[in-house]
């Protein structure tokens, strides 16, 4: 056990470091520099669709190496899901739910019941793409049945420590390293608004780093710089966080080493002298990653100031040259820092638009094959690939070792057994996939040490068999036992052998298409409530607005403009630790007035309103519920209506709504915010990028938000129960308007 000693002698438990495995090399090089355990996705359903990932084998690989060395395998499930595909994704679980991960990490709601209700064994990480970032977030998720959340990465250091002090319900995980999105997770609208390309489901184009224009001048407003924690590392030890979470599995095997390996060699540190001492070597090692110009992100305020370097374009890597000539098969570079056979570059468009990566395989100079090229000289690289003229070429990875002998030898893993073990003074019992095998015994009663079940299962957990391997092992322990070791020894080979020899091993996959059927059976009968009530359409209209509206439209306002009991409570998506008794006093307020609506924009929400009676309870955007698993887990929660996330398409919105349990409310007009963040934004009121797109520029309280010039207008569909009219930023009947992705297929 690994412990970290503070200045004042206590002793705390070292979190796990858990890093990104974007296929086996990265993982095996994770294991290799010190990680406690990776996460990794397999090729769907994962907020990093565009790396290489996992199949279904490789991921039985890793599983069967991690287990065997002690190691952890969390796997991303971590994107919201469209009611078309929540047949194809329970698939998919029902492939994991064999091969026994050790948790899923999960964005979509309606993934989370279908997890905990058809799949229960699988532990479930709330994915930062849940935007959890208070302690109310927190007991509502471990209401949910999730067993560790990932806090969203714009939660600063002062939080973190006032939401650990009120010692959490779940474990807690952070990010302490890695490229930072500007916008807060989960709530980022901007690729699918630009080409219906979701970051919400593992698709985003990164438009937050291209180039815009303001009347402020020129520059990459949205761009951030990367995290990098070493220097408050201590003080995040010290809260007693479970789990240190490096970014990037989109980077390659040399930056997972050497972030590991830098990480690991300064949470050893036995004292913070010690810590001091190692920092400049930690720190050493991370200059061999390929990144942008580290930060502290939003654990302090004056980072987060200061967190977008406008003036620079927001691309990871380290600047090597620029493209001065091209040909059909490759380009020459002018290099301003040395390279070599196995690096890969990436070659950026001045507009700061993502450019295309390519690994050197083949380079020459004055028209002989060379392995390596100077600063200042100019060659020539082979490859296929077109890349823009006069491109700026960045190098994002170096040379790694050769993994490709490892992993062609790893086996995969065997199938996974659970195990029931009974014990007492009489009778030693196990019972497994079916099957029961039980002892007659004639024990003493223990003296002060007593038998305890934690001790049982890591006694079989150790049980190494031919045909299987362990999976989750329960224990109970009666009438208070004393079982010599010798004796507990010999039942553990005597049950060994009895199930290699009668044990089957595709009880587990049988298991999992029973779970699977059961799902299907279910889901085929679920059909669409018909509402006897009638909702109203509902205008959101900030104090002071006094639009001319349709006659019975309900009023909206948010918890700033203090709403009359008639009019319905807009709760803000985004509190952070500090906020939570006010918004708290203004529920009660409300209440207390004779209020009856309130709207939940975010999953905390419901942790706030929990108990209170006569009250309706309704979704708004940015709280995603994109299918009809999400219906049936918000009906559970007292919600009586539903907003459909707006990013879905028509077919997708009819579909959802044809299997809803809950009326569903259209989002239909307004400009909602594409991007939310805490970090200053220096582009003024207005922007616009190469494209001619336009977008507007607010400060609102703790964040600042984007807003497009043009107007979402959606019609209604058919079963929809009402409309919402999203009046804070804009009018009604403006003309220059669009229709996001209703008429598109959503990515």
């Amino acid at each position: 056990m690994l412990y970290y000693r503070t200045m004042n002698t206590m002793e705390h438990k070292l979190p796990e470091l858990l890093a990104p495995a974007g296929n086996l090399a990265c993982a095996l090089a994770a294991f290799d520099a010190g990680a406690d355990a990776v996460y990794a996705g397999l090729k769907r359903f994962n907020a990093r669709e565009r790396t290489e990932n996992f199949s279904l084998e490789e991921m039985s690989k890793l599983l069967a190496y991690a287990h065997k060395n002690g190691k952890k395998v969390y796997v991303t499930f971590n994107t919201l899901i469209k009611e078309s595909e929540l047949t194809t994704a329970a698939e998919e679980i029902a492939e994991l739910n064999t091969l026994r991960p050790d948790a899923l990490i999960v964005q979509d709601l309606g993934i989370v019941r279908l997890l905990r209700e058809y799949f229960p064994g699988l532990a479930i990480h709330g994915s930062t793409q849940m935007g959890l970032n208070n302690s109310a977030g927190l007991a509502f998720a471990k209401e949910l049945g999730i067993s560790r959340v990932i806090l969203e990465r714009q939660t600063t250091l002062e939080e973190l420590e006032q939401m650990m002090g009120t010692r959490p319900p779940v474990e807690v995980e952070l990010f302490i390293h890695g490229a930072l999105c500007c916008c807060i997770s989960g709530t980022c609208l901007l690729s699918s608004w630009l080409g219906g390309w979701s970051g919400n489901r593992g698709k985003c184009k990164q438009p937050c780093r291209r180039r815009h224009h303001s009347q402020n001048g020129n520059g990459f407003f949205l761009s951030s710089q990367d995290l990098c924690t070493l220097e408050i590392l201590p003080r995040i030890l010290k809260t007693g966080v479970s789990a240190l979470k490096i970014e990037g599995r989109l980077r390659r095997a040399d930056y997972v080493e050497n972030v590991v390996s830098a990480y690991r060699m300064a949470m050893n540190a036995k004292s913070e002298a010690e810590f001091r001492e190692l920092l400049p070597a930690a720190k050493e090692r991370l200059s061999h990653t390929c990144g942008r110009r580290w930060s502290l992100g939003y654990y302090t305020q004056e980072s987060a100031k200061h967190l977008i370097k406008y003036d620079a374009m927001g691309v990871s890597g380290l600047l090597c040259g620029k493209v001065v000539g091209h040909a059909d098969n490759g380009f020459k570079l002018s290099a301003s820092r040395r390279i070599f056979i196995g690096d890969t570059l990436r070659i950026q468009p001045q507009s700061g638009d993502e450019g295309p990566a390519l690994c050197i395989t083949k380079m020459s100079l004055n028209g002989k094959p060379v392995t390596s090229v100077s600063k200042g000289e100019t060659c020539f690289i082979h490859s296929d690939k077109e890349v823009p003229r006069g491109g700026i070429v960045y190098k994002i990875s170096e040379r790694v070792g050769d993994y490709s002998k490892r992993i062609a030898s790893l086996p995969i893993r065997k199938p996974p057994v659970d195990l029931e073990v009974f014990v007492s003074r009489r009778e030693f019992r196990v019972r497994c996939g079916g099957l029961e095998w039980k002892k007659e015994l004639d024990l003493q009663e223990a003296g002060t040490k007593p038998l305890l079940p934690e001790t049982v299962c890591k006694e079989f957990e150790q049980l190494s068999f031919d045909r299987f391997t362990c999976g989750r092992v329960s224990a109970a322990v009666e009438e208070n036992p004393f079982l010599p070791a010798s004796v507990f020894k010999s039942l553990r080979r005597e049950f060994r052998d009895y199930l290699e020899l009668h044990g089957k091993p595709e009880a587990a996959e049988e298991d999992s298409q029973k779970r699977l059927a059961r799902f299907r059976r279910d889901y085929e009968s679920l059909l669409g409530k018909k509402s006897d009530r009638q909702w109203p359409d509902c205008a959101i209209v900030p104090r002071g607005k006094h639009p001319e509206l349709p006659e019975k439209m309900r009023i909206v306002r948010e918890m700033a403009s203090a709403p009359s009991p008639h009019e319905e409570l807009l709760l803000p998506f985004f509190v952070n630790e500090t906020s939570l008794g006010e918004v708290r006093n203004a529920i009660r307020d409300y209440v207390r007035k004779g209020g009856k609506v309130i709207r939940i924009s975010s999953l905390h929400h419901l942790a706030l309103v929990k108990g209170l009676r006569d009250i309706v309870l309704k979704t708004c955007m940015p709280m995603p519920v994109c299918n009809s698993m999400a219906v049936l887990e918000a009906s559970e929660h007292g919600i009586a209506l539903v907003q459909a996330w707006l990013e879905l398409e028509k077919p997708e919105l009819e579909a959802m709504i044809a299997k809803s349990v809950l009326p569903v409310e259209l989002y239909r007009y307004g400009r909602p915010p594409l991007l939310s963040t805490r970090a200053e934004i220096a582009a003024g009121h207005r922007m616009s990028d190469l494209r001619g797109e336009t977008f507007f520029v607010e400060r609102n309280g703790l964040l600042t938000q984007i807003m497009a010039e043009k107007v979402m207008s959606i019609p209604s569909v058919r079963g929809a129960a009402a409309g919402l009219y999203d009046l804070r930023h804009a009018n009604l009947n403006e003309t220059n308007t669009a229709r996001f992705n209703f008429d598109f297929r959503l990515e």
